[in-house]
């Protein structure tokens, strides 16, 4: 599945977007709120905004206090991501793939 990142600086203007893919939201959110549930949310109006959204809903919205906090949290995601990606089972089931599509087209 595929989902989005958007962080925002304390003005509310879009300092980062990009998007990524996690096999479910259950295992999106298991992570994020793994990583997210040491820190405390900031209260303050003018905090950083950090949200991860499908096409189907926004499924995280949290904010934090300094931008140290936000990029901790994204070093984490993508550390993540690059862990799964890296996963024998992960990189054999995307050899198989690239090899099916690599075999020449046959006529009947």
């Amino acid at each position: 599945m595929v989902f989005e990142i958007k962080i925002a600086d304390s003005t509310g203007r879009p300092i980062l977007k990009d998007a990524f893919y996690m096999e479910s939201i259950t295992t999106m959110l298991d992570f994020s709120w793994g990583v997210l549930r040491p820190s405390s949310e900031s209260t303050e109006e003018n905090a950083f905004e950090l949200f991860i959204s499908s096409e189907m809903d926004c499924h995280i919205f949290y904010r934090f206090d300094s931008l140290g906090a936000v990029m901790q949290f994204k070093n984490a995601l993508y550390g993540h991501l690059i862990e799964l990606n890296e996963t024998p089972s992960r990189n054999m089931e995307n050899a198989n793939e690239l090899t099916h599509l690599n075999e020449p087209y046959k006529t009947t």
